[in-house]
């Protein structure tokens, strides 16, 4: 196994786990805490999901039922969590488990297998298989769960979904025959989801069992657990690096002060503050886990740095008075209007031509801009705007969007047959948990204001991909410019 340079591993902290896990001293890097007692009971415990600001927690318990398992959440309050309660809206008489929320509850996936599943014949009789179920919150309120598409419900488990960008991981295996779990993973469009594809060496091992998959908030790793060889344990939690070109780099086991000789599986990254959480097998010979946290423990050399900080800190003059000010956005111009189609093209390879359909001439007059906008969207489908603009950190639509927005309102009034779906994207500054959530409030000022203006909002769908599909990946401010958009695309 290549081991990498510590020098290196310490300038992302998506690396600190490997620093601590290869170093063969004595000294803890991490502060490793149970949940409390509200949340972890007798019962099992597992596949925890944080929401964008790391407020409300969701995770599937046995504590209702003897048999079968149920949906729950905890908020935090004053930093501590509440009382969990189930959320009854999701929970059927069968099995629900493993909830995947997204951004801050705008919608959650998660595996069941109640009426409505995918039934088939076994030699005991009728066998029912664990799908993956879909619901969104709608003013304040779980909608009825739905099937995936039969692309990934088959007659196997599905189980821990995880939505990263455009792509949903999940477990799939023989039913009754987890030992030969694998990772699968599935394209999602506004159209369709494509069908699912087991992941490759590293990440699936032919001979065990690999579940439950997970993706660093910044894109640059893939978590999973497995039972291969050369573990501490059962289950081991392990990593690999993804590449630029979708590839993965070794599986690298996050060591024992993470990894024990019972099984840990499941791990989610802190989207703000960067600890984790994992599930841990309360003993050998249970079926049941528990919900721990990993805090990381500041270094010597990072506590000296603190006092030093500190001390100059202390020595500055009282009545000096100092004023921290965001960096500023870099608004686009209002002439430049589409996104650069060939730019799209080349950073975007993931993306098919059909995706990434923007109008090919550049647009100087703003009259002509506000006539090719209707023309543009009916001929091509979808449109990327960079005209659209907010306030700095938030979702309120300056003026100067608002004659665009105008004319999209009166072209959707003249066809009244058609449905969009409106898409915000961010820049790559800032915390990218934070900037799916102002990429989705972004979208949603834009739906708000075309219903303002007579447009169904059953004829809207929006989402928010946040810094997760850049066009240029890179900080330039000529870059934030052209990756802070607005896209429009008709789905019907």
């Amino acid at each position: 196994m290549t081991i990498l340079n510590p020098i290196l591993i310490s300038c992302s902290f998506f690396v600190f786990v490997v620093h601590s896990i290869l170093s063969q001293t004595t000294n803890k890097t991490y502060k490793i805490i149970p949940l409390p007692s509200s949340i972890n009971t007798n019962f099992n415990e597992f596949g925890p999901s944080l929401t964008a600001d790391g407020n409300t927690l969701y995770f599937y318990s046995k504590r209702n039922s003897i048999t079968n398992t149920d949906i729950f959440k905890t908020t935090k309050v004053n930093g501590a969590w509440t009382t969990p309660v189930e959320v009854k809206e999701l929970n059927s008489p069968y099995d629900d488990q493993s909830p995947f929320v997204y951004g801050n509850e705008q919608f959650i996936v998660f595996s069941s297998n109640r009426d409505g599943s995918i039934e088939f014949r076994v030699p005991q009789g009728i066998g029912v298989s664990r799908d993956l179920y879909y619901s969104e919150k709608i003013q304040g309120k779980w909608t009825t769960p739905m099937p995936l598409s039969e692309n990934i419900n088959t007659e196997q488990m599905e189980e821990n979904p995880f939505v990263y960008g455009d792509y949903l991981l999940f477990t799939r295996y023989p039913f009754g025959n987890p030992s030969l779990a694998k990772i699968y993973t599935s394209r999602l469009t506004s159209r369709d989801i494509y069908p699912a594809q087991e992941l490759p060496e590293p990440i699936n091992i032919k001979g065990t069992s690999t579940i439950s998959a997970t993706i660093s908030p910044n894109g640059d790793y893939i978590y999973f657990a497995s039972n291969r060889a050369g573990g501490y344990g059962g289950y081991d939690i392990y990593r690999a690096r993804i590449y630029e070109d979708g590839s993965f780099g070794e599986a690298e086991n996050l060591g024992p002060e993470i990894n024990t000789s019972s099984d840990e599986a499941y791990m989610i990254i802190h989207p703000l503050d960067k600890t984790f959480y994992f599930c841990r097998r309360k003993f050998e010979g249970t079926k049941d886990y528990d919900i721990y946290t990993a805090i990381k423990l500041k270094t010597e050399e990072e506590l000296y740095e603190d006092r030093k900080a500190q001390h100059l800190e202390s020595s500055e003059p009282q009545n000096k008075l100092q004023e921290i000010k965001p960096i500023p956005e870099i608004p686009p111009k209002k002439d430049d209007i589409f996104a650069h189609n060939e730019s799209l093209k080349k950073n975007n390879k993931h993306k098919n031509e059909q995706d990434t359909i923007t109008p090919s001439k550049t647009i100087t007059s703003k009259e002509k801009e506000l006539e090719e906008i209707p023309k543009a969207l009916k001929e091509k489908k979808k449109l990327t705007l960079r005209s659209i603009n907010f306030a700095i950190n938030s979702s309120e639509l300056l003026p100067e969007s608002l004659p665009v927005l105008d004319k999209l309102a009166e072209f959707l009034n003249l066809e009244k047959n058609l449905k969009i779906k409106i898409t915000g994207h961010t820049d790559l500054t800032g915390d990218s948990s934070l900037n799916v959530q102002l990429s989705w409030d972004r979208a949603e000022s834009v739906k708000k204001y075309l219903m303002n203006k007579g447009i169904d909002p059953k004829r809207i769908l929006t989402d928010g991909k946040g810094s997760t599909q850049p066009i240029i990946k890179d900080t330039k401010p000529e870059s934030n410019k052209i990756n802070r958009r607005t896209e429009f695309e008709i789905i019907e």
